[in-house]
């Protein structure tokens, strides 16, 4: 029988997870071993002198699972069955159909289809008990009299497997998306850096000279009439190796970073900047820097730090908030027909017009009208959103009444709830959008002084609005039970499988996008002093002043 044997080079998957898994985690599979008489675990010496501090003899539980494997399998040239082999081999065994290729797919099918509800929506403390009844139920189902007697609790192993993989993946992307969140990469530099600070001494703003090999990537230019980040121009050529490349009139690039946390509340008062030169890497001092008192003085006057922190933030709020609204226009182009062409229209015509005001907005250019105009769109949003919401409970209720004996064919039901369900997912998808164009007008509103109850109650309703289409939320939750009530009189593993992959990528896509709605909510009301990140962005410097710049 053709397999694919594990890569002895490097750490079998299953060695590996079970290293990383604590003693709880351990135990089902420990009992399914020692509990199945075609596993030597329990006479095994590490169990009877461990147990039940199982995560001392993990090696050996390992062994054990590769050894069902091999004997499921009929693998007898001694070789040990890859884990994706296993999972595949699984699919099959229950009549699912495997994704080639898709380890992780795979896994969350054989986990969805054997549990009562989505696992993403059990609570975390549930979610062992769940699995478990999964597992007996894998157990029951990969039993046959024609088949390896190994094989249920093979099944019920993988599933354990394939849960703690889940649960392993879940904290390690958490940690790197907070370490990613946490680092702003260095800029590449050859020279020293300007570090400007206030007279206590605490560092303001860092500025080195970079050099930029992308240098077409992400810029926006920087309009003539700029009053923000263009209070750098002044300090320019304090820089290292800036006022050179001037006198030669080539272009350069520059980085600038505002230190995480920083209070820029007080007013700077003038000669209270001081300029020292600083190592880049190592931020030794280097030397002290030439500042003009001139240009000093018009820095200082204008508010200084407080003014470019605040440049940089509103340079790092535009460039998110275009990134968003390119982002919807290019998904409303997606969704092929929307249910209503007025909705498209509302939508098309809200980011538009947000595209529109959101530099002069973030500039500073803080009209009444521009207001007026803003909250026009929110309406219009809204009666979107409600008539989105009707449709959702409507569809939903026709999916209720759907019945299986009223098709004189099951592959005509299994077509009707794929239709429903099709629908449904349509619905959502221009539910998501509205809610995105809604948190971007509320970015803008939110530049606006002033108007603080409405901003407060207007960021209420869109997270509830979010919150109620999470996968944990009640709908979500009413939907999966519902679906999975629906399959029940399908005969087909591989068509139930297919309903609730379906369901899965939607449920996916909700999580997703809704965290882009939060992330948005979460970073444009907050002040420069709140963040526990730098702000890093590349400067754009022709003839001595700024013309693009790009966020980090």
């Amino acid at each position: 029988m053709h397999h694919t044997p594990e890569n002895i080079a490097a750490t079998p998957v299953i060695y590996k997870i079970l290293s990383v898994s604590s003693d709880d985690q351990l135990a089902p599979l420990v009992d399914t071993l020692t509990q199945t008489p075609y596993s030597i675990l329990k006479i095994c010496r590490a169990y009877e002198r461990y147990a039940p501090d199982h995560s001392r003899y993990t090696d050996q539980i390992g062994d054990e699972i590769y050894r069902l494997g091999q004997k499921a399998l009929n693998i007898t040239d001694g070789s040990r069955p890859s884990y994706q082999h296993m999972i595949d081999a699984l699919c099959k065994q229950l009549g699912l159909p495997a994704q080639e290729g898709d380890l992780a797919d795979n896994e969350t099918a054989l986990l969805n289809i054997f549990t009562s509800q989505r696992l993403s929506s059990i609570t975390a403390d549930k979610q062992q008990a769940a699995v478990n009844k999964a597992r007996q139920a894998a157990a029951e189902g990969a039993s046959s009299f024609f088949s390896a007697a190994e094989w249920p609790p093979l099944a019920a192993s993988l599933l354990q497997i394939a849960f703690l993989r889940v649960k392993h993946n879940e904290v390690t992307r958490a940690n790197k998306e907070s370490k990613e969140a946490s680092s702003t990469s260095a800029p590449v530099s050859n020279s020293d850096a300007l570090v400007i600070s206030n007279n206590s001494g605490t560092p303001v703003l860092t500025l080195a000279q970079i050099s930029v090999l992308d240098s077409d990537v992400g810029w926006r230019k920087v309009n003539k009439d700029d009053t923000g980040i263009s209070r750098l121009n002044p300090l320019l050529q304090a820089v290292p190796g800036v006022a050179t490349a001037v006198e030669v009139g080539t272009s350069n690039y520059m980085n600038v970073i505002v230190p995480a946390g920083t209070e820029l509340v007080e007013s700077v008062k003038h000669g209270g900047l001081i300029g020292t030169l600083r190592r880049i890497g190592t931020n030794e001092f280097a030397g002290a820097a030439k500042l003009d008192i001139g240009n000093l003085s018009a820095l200082a006057t204008s508010g200084a730090a407080l003014n470019i922190a605040s440049a940089v933030l509103a340079q790092k709020h535009l460039a998110d908030i275009s990134e968003k609204l390119s982002n919807i226009k290019e998904a409303i182009e997606d969704v092929a027909v929307f249910q209503k062409n007025e909705r498209r229209s509302a939508l098309t015509g809200s980011t538009r017009y947000f595209e529109q005001i959101a530099g002069s907005v973030l500039s500073g250019e803080l009209s009444d009208e521009v207001v007026h105009v803003i909250e026009m769109h929110e309406t219009k949003l809204l009666e979107v959103q409600d008539h989105l919401s009707i449709d959702i409970r409507n569809q939903t209720d026709a999916l209720k009444i759907l019945k299986d004996e009223e098709w004189v064919g099951q592959g005509k039901y299994i077509k009707a709830l794929d239709e429903q369900h099709a629908t449904l997912d349509k619905l959502y998808r221009e539910m998501l959008l509205c809610l995105r164009a809604r948190a971007c007008g509320w970015q803008l509103l939110s530049a606006f002084p002033g108007r603080e109850q409405r901003k407060e109650d207007r960021l209420k309703d869109i997270r509830a609005s979010v919150l109620g289409l999470l996968p944990q939320g009640e709908a979500a939750i009413a939907l999966d039970q519902l679906l999975r009530e629906k399959i029940k009189t399908v005969t087909s593993v591989a068509e139930r499988a297919k309903i609730l992959r379906n369901e899965n990528a939607l449920l996916n896509r909700i999580s997703t996008q809704s965290a882009i709605v939060f992330d948005g909510l979460e970073t444009s009301g907050n002040a420069i002093s709140t963040y526990d990140t730098p702000l890093s962005m590349d400067l754009k410097i022709e003839d001595g002043i700024i013309v693009a710049t790009r966020m980090r």
